[in-house]
């Protein structure tokens, strides 16, 4: 990286620190870009990349800089680098790289986001997160998704039991323990096969696969008086093939319950967090084009990001 000729420390000392000189590159691009010096900012942090070039707070803060600037092309180029080295950090297999890194520049930059995340990515994401994915979510996340779906679940089935279930997306098996006592039998999948050695450890499951969800629903013939998924599909963004799915797979009767974020814009949205929020008026048109009638639909809390509630939609189905 060659710096802009702009002498960083100078203007550092023109804005009233006498000792400039002493002042470190990344401390300094602080500083400048508080006081509203992008190209000095710019400067320092060049100057701190040639020292220490894979780090990622500065390679980030650059990104904002360049935009400030308006350099697109170059603003570009420094945040695919930055996805492309998350890729090889989570394990994504190098001939999916481009696909998972264009996925995460959509989110972040909101342009050309595609209909549903990169399952290579999600694979890669689940298998980092398995070995601590319950401490996190339950802890510092205060995920309460699966306890909010089975409230309702339950005011709408009632008494019922002996059901046969599938739990959809079923990562660790957060949510067996609580479908268990209705089912007869409990299936679960999943697309990364470290969350699938988890929810084995809980042995509530009767069965467990990896698989993908759409595929799965596409390929089966088994029939399922409960279909649930929680906090899955903000892994996808357009819900009419997932819809159709679980309507041909659910036995008379049957209801579908799920969880999705609350997304305030028509249709859908990939959000700078690479999950999907879905407003409530595309989800009701899904159902309604696959057969399926809302039974259930409550505004809650499901989770914590970044220390603020995240609002979603609880979601229960049954055939018309």
């Amino acid at each position: 990286m060659t710096p802009p000729s702009v002498d960083w420390r100078a203007r550092l000392e023109a804005l009233g620190i006498s000792e400039g000189a002493d002042v470190p590159a990344s401390l300094g691009a602080q500083l400048l870009r508080s006081w509203g010096e992008p190209l000095a900012a710019e400067a320092a942090l060049r100057e701190h990349l040639e020292l220490q070039p894979e780090d990622k707070d500065a390679l980030k803060t650059l990104v904002a800089v360049l935009r400030e600037l308006g350099r697109a092309d170059e603003e570009s180029a420094v945040r695919r680098h930055l996805l492309e080295r998350r890729c090889e950090q989570l394990g994504v297999p190098e001939q999916e790289r481009d696909a998972v890194a264009a996925y995460l520049e959509a989110a972040e930059t909101g342009l050309g986001a595609p209909a549903r995340s990169v399952a290579a990515y999600v694979t890669a994401l689940f298998n980092v997160y398995a070995p601590s994915f319950d401490d996190s979510l339950r802890g510092l996340l205060a995920y309460r998704a699966p306890e909010c779906l089975m409230e309702a679940v339950q005011e709408v089935l009632g008494p019922r039991r002996h059901l046969d279930v599938l739990d959809l997306g079923c990562g660790t098996g957060l949510a067996g323990p609580l479908l268990r006592p209705l089912a007869r039998l409990l299936e679960g999948l999943d697309l990364s096969p470290l969350m699938i050695d988890k929810a084995r450890e809980r042995r509530v499951y009767d069965t467990l696969r990896v698989a993908e969800i759409s595929a799965d629903l596409e390929a089966g013939t088994s029939r399922y008086d409960l279909i649930t998924a929680v906090d899955v599909l903000v892994y996808f963004g357009a819900l009419e093939a997932v819809m159709a799915g679980v309507a041909r797979r659910l036995a008379p009767g049957g209801v579908f319950a799920f969880t999705v974020e609350k997304g305030e814009a028509p249709g859908y949205r990939l959000q700078p967090s690479a999950r999907y929020a879905h407003h409530l008026d595309y989800v009701r048109r899904c159902a309604h084009d696959a057969g399926l009638r809302p039974v259930v639909e409550w505004e809650r809390g499901l989770r914590r990001q970044a220390g603020q509630p995240v609002q979603g939609h609880v979601v229960v189905l049954a055939g018309r």
